[in-house]
């Protein structure tokens, strides 16, 4: 009996700390329930519902720079 409930507070602890999450600053998750958009969660301290929610994306909110190839540009002259 002892073995018993020793093996049920480790599954319990073990799913208590896989679904609380950290989401770092600079960062967004998409939550989804059941397979649909739920809520973004930002930076901070937040908790899943074991085996409903799950985080479908990691979006990064830091500024992207990208490369454009020059463009020739015709500007008028006033005289």
């Amino acid at each position: 009996m002892a073995v018993f409930l020793i093996v049920v507070l480790v599954i319990v602890l073990i799913l208590v700390l896989t679904n609380i999450r950290i989401v770092p600053q600079g960062k967004s998750f998409v939550i989804e329930r059941l397979g649909k958009y739920k809520t973004t969660w930002n930076a901070g301290l937040h908790v899943k519902t074991p085996f409903i929610e799950r985080v479908a994306n990691q979006i990064s909110m830091k500024e992207q720079v990208l490369d454009f190839p020059p463009q020739a540009v015709i500007t008028k002259t006033r005289w």
